[in-house]
């Protein structure tokens, strides 16, 4: 059995692909439909402006460890 979240974000897709499949339009479609499709739109674009920086900052701590285990490493 799928948890909450999955079952959550499968209705959400539901939502989108009956609004933004072209079976109906925001005017045509249901109100819990159509608030399902906004709710999906919105949580992805934030998903994705929060883990874009957080994915350049920990590749870059990470960069700068590599960097001074290698430093420790050739001077010693």
């Amino acid at each position: 059995m799928a948890n909450g979240k999955d079952f959550f974000q499968q209705m959400c897709n539901e939502a989108l692909d009956e609004v933004a499949g072209g079976k109906k339009g925001w005017k045509e479609a249901e109100p819990n439909v159509l608030i399902l499709a906004c709710f999906a739109m919105l949580t992805n674009h934030l998903y994705h402006k929060i883990t874009r920086p957080l994915w350049f900052f920990s590749c870059s701590v990470a960069a700068g460890v590599m960097g001074f285990i290698i430093n420790i490493i050739l001077t010693s």
